[in-house]
């Protein structure tokens, strides 16, 4: 007798897997690419845009001892396809002119807030800081793929009495599912210009306010310290990143007659930073 022939059902078809993609930073670290193959949730074709809002609560300038809020947009972008990558809230922004093997170099500007006589009444009669940015360069390289990043920055700032400043700092990252999570140590240079504008007192000052003896500082460490972040990739669109430091003044800074009569050595900042990624196709 013949059996019956057996119909096997068909396997289901597999639907590709596609991985939660976190939004970049506001300026990007170019880390080595992880070994594994991503698959994009986006098209091919076009740029990815991030738009990312920063609050601040920090000093309202650099010695004082009273805070301040702000809170400012900043725009960054990448090519579907190219990898992920990490950066500090504290970085500057720019982006890498040249990238290999884990090295990078590029343009960078920063915007430093000014110090006012007419928002705190001890300083009356003490010249003002301006506001500035700082356009300048900025070069890094991953020690550890993904893991241990070193960076420097050097800057100028486009009003004259502004100077040179250069900012170090280096970071140790550990991810834990969609959390990353990063400190690290930083140290800020500067050279005489910069610091006679920001914590020197002329021989005008000191007659416009007797309370602040001249002061002229010269060139060297002023700041050194230490910064962290955790950064929630909630979606492929959305991130968020909660952040703070403690930087303590040093030599030439912490001896300024402005810091010691009016102001404080140690000097916090905390935020939060909110970024969203969508795709402007061509």
């Amino acid at each position: 007798m013949k059996k019956p022939a057996v119909r096997h059902a068909a396997a289901p078809r597999r639907h590709p897997v596609y991985r939660a993609m976190p939004a970049v930073m506001p300026q990007q670290s170019f880390a080595p690419a992880p070994q594994q193959t991503v698959v994009s949730p986006f098209s091919p074709y076009g740029w990815l845009i991030t738009v990312n809002a920063k609050t601040f609560v920090s000093p309202r300038y650099v010695g004082a001892d009273r805070y301040s809020f702000i809170a400012f947009p900043t725009l960054s972008f990448r090519r579907p396809g190219e990898p992920l990558q990490w950066s500090s809230p504290d970085d500057s922004v720019g982006f890498a002119a040249f990238s290999s093997g884990g090295f990078n170099i590029g343009p960078v500007v920063a915007y430093r807030g000014g110090r006012y006589d007419g928002g705190n009444r001890e300083l009356m009669g003490i010249h003002n800081v301006r506001w500035t940015l700082e356009p300048g360069v900025f070069a890094s390289v991953w020690l550890l793929p993904d893991v241990l990043r070193a960076k420097v920055e050097l800057r100028r700032g486009f009003r004259s009495e502004d100077g040179f400043v250069a900012s170090f700092g280096a970071d140790w990252l550990t991810n834990w599912q969609d959390f990353t999570f990063a400190i690290g140590p930083r140290a800020d240079f500067a050279d005489a210009r910069s610091m006679r504008s920001r914590f020197g007192v002329t021989a005008q000052d000191s007659l416009n306010n007797p309370v602040f003896a001249a002061y002229q500082p010269g060139a060297g460490l002023y700041s050194a310290g230490a910064y962290g972040s955790l950064t929630w990739r909630y979606s492929k669109d959305w991130s968020f990143t909660a952040h703070g430091g403690w930087d303590r003044l040093t030599n030439g800074a912490a001896n300024s007659p402005i810091v010691k009569a009016t102001g404080s050595r140690n000097q916090f900042s905390v935020g939060v930073n909110a970024s969203y990624t969508f795709q402007l196709e061509r």
